[in-house]
């Protein structure tokens, strides 16, 4: 605002409203204007007041950077949330209870704004305790809301620069971009209950055990149909007693003797020969005797892969499926797990305010009871329910390696990478000031020291650091295990179950067809 102020018949004085550091509007002179004056016959056009008579004796729009190099002691007052490692919060106990600032990245960069502009800060979390955004009501809620109505001069926390919150606040230069991520525990071993099946897919074992028993009333087909073998040709000791007039085309190679066979003989036999038995029949036909050999060589064909397979699914173990993409919650909702984030955030507002893709399939599978107040509620549910957690990677993984970094998963591709910045009320004169100290806070790494350091206070708090295994241990193969053999009792076991219903089943019909006849 400008004013134009006459005394008597001087000039007008000019003043422009400027503002103190303390914060004080008050009005300061920065020029002047002539009084109109009545034209002469040397300047018949010119008269005083004309845009080209005033002069300023101080700029008219004053030097920002140059004013708030100072603040001269004010107190300002900084909206936050507990947030380590960006701003964490203490709580001080007694007659001097209230919160103040702890550690973290921006505490670092509030201390660094302070002591360098001359001004102190009192630290006051919201009173929702929420980030805060502008409702479709109109409502600012948190710490944006704390900002916006003048109630704290600057709010920073992990605030992320968003276009709704640009409506209301003002935010500073980026002093940190960071992506999101999806957090779970660490893929739970699988159990190798059914490793004796997992070598190959059901397809596969669905067409070996239909060729199995096929080959069986096959091969007595060729038999019943082939002609009677030649009577009058002797044949050899080694092969076995000579055949006359016999439609028999099979020895028996441990009796040497003849008998005739059935269908439930050639398909165990077939099955003997599946898992590698040895072989009781002997084909005297050629035609025979290529179908056994291509059944053989099938046989050979399958244990070696078996064999091979199974031994890998056995050395290395299986895991669950992780989830390392926004593709892959479906999945994994339909699995059990439930999907959350911190409330009232902006990743809540990224998903919500979605008009398509997978932000908004995402957005149908979640649960409002899901979500959490504070990332330490989040992490605490991932250790003890299957839920997934969709929350900022560094602060994510800070708080993992505090609880044991090997206990937490992440998916390997981020995404929605974004901006923090300082939130000041709209007009903020200081808001230059700062955006020049942030650049050289960035241009100096100062920023990135910082993350360091609380990256090192984190693995030194974390217990579960010094359990953690490393490359260099003993790497020497173990005894097999139950643990890897219970496939094959689980198969046996089976089978005695198997053995038991039959059995049961034919006393039963025994006993009731004793009872019908």
């Amino acid at each position: 605002m400008t004013l134009a102020i006459q005394e008597s018949n001087q000039d007008l004085q000019l003043l422009a409203t400027r503002i103190k550091t303390n914060g004080e509007v008050t009005f300061e002179r920065v020029g002047k204007w002539p009084p109109p004056r009545p034209p002469t016959p040397s300047n018949p056009g010119v008269r005083g007041g004309d845009q080209h008579q005033y002069t300023f004796t101080t700029s008219w729009v004053p030097n920002l950077i140059n004013q708030y190099r100072s603040f001269n002691g004010r107190t300002l007052k900084v909206s936050a949330n507990d947030n380590w490692p960006f701003f964490g919060l203490k709580s001080l106990p007694g007659e001097a209870a209230g919160d103040v600032p702890d550690t973290g990245i921006d505490v670092q960069i509030i201390n660094t704004l302070a002591l360098y502009l001359n001004f102190t800060y009192e630290v006051k979390r919201p009173s929702d305790g929420q980030w805060g955004n502008l409702l479709d009501n109109g409502t600012i809620t948190g710490m944006i809301g704390e900002v916006a109505n003048r109630v704290a001069h600057l709010a920073i926390c992990q605030i992320t620069i968003t276009r709704k919150r640009e409506k209301v606040i003002d935010f500073s230069t980026p002093y940190y971009f960071d992506s999101l991520t999806v957090v779970s525990r660490t893929p739970q071993l699988r159990s190798r209950a059914l490793a004796a099946f997992s070598p190959f897919t059901a397809q596969v074992w669905l067409s070996i055990g239909l060729f199995t028993l096929g080959l069986g009333p096959l091969t007595r087909l060729f038999t019943w149909l082939a002609p009677p073998p030649d009577s009058h040709r002797p044949v050899s000791s080694q092969e076995g007693r000579v055949m006359s007039h016999q439609r028999e085309v099979v020895f028996n190679t441990y009796t040497k003797g003849s008998t005739t066979r059935g269908v439930s003989e050639f398909s165990f036999h077939f099955f003997r020969s599946l898992v590698v038995q040895s072989n009781l029949l002997y084909p005297r036909p050629w035609y025979l005797r290529f179908l056994f050999v291509s059944w053989y060589l099938f046989c050979f064909y399958v244990y070696a892969l078996y064999s091979g397979t199974l031994m890998a699914v056995l050395a290395v173990p299986s895991y669950e499926t992780p989830v390392d993409s926004l593709w892959d919650l479906p999945a994994a909702v339909a699995q059990g797990f439930s999907v959350g984030f911190v409330k009232d955030t902006s990743i809540q507002y990224i998903f919500q305010e979605a008009k398509g893709g997978v932000y908004q399939e995402v957005w149908k599978l979640l649960d409002y009871t899901n979500f959490v107040r504070y990332p330490d509620h989040a992490f605490d549910k991932i250790t003890q329910e299957k839920y997934l957690f969709i929350s900022y990677q560094m602060n994510s993984e800070l708080r993992a390696v505090q609880r044991g970094r090997q206990r937490f998963y992440f998916a390997q591709q981020t995404f929605y990478p974004q901006g923090y910045g300082i939130a000041c009320f709209s007009g903020a004169p200081f808001l230059p000031k700062f955006n020049q100290m942030l650049m050289r806070m960035l241009s100096s790494g100062l920023i990135l020291h910082w993350k360091d350091i609380e990256l090192g206070r984190a693995y030194s708090s974390s217990s579960a650091s010094s359990s953690t295994p490393t490359l260099t241990g003993n790497r020497k193969p173990g005894a097999i295990t139950l643990e890897h053999l219970q496939a094959a009792f689980f198969v046996l076991v089976l089978g005695f179950l198997t053995a038991v219903i039959s059995l049961v089943g034919e006393v039963a019909w025994t006993a009731w067809s004793k009872s019908c006849w």
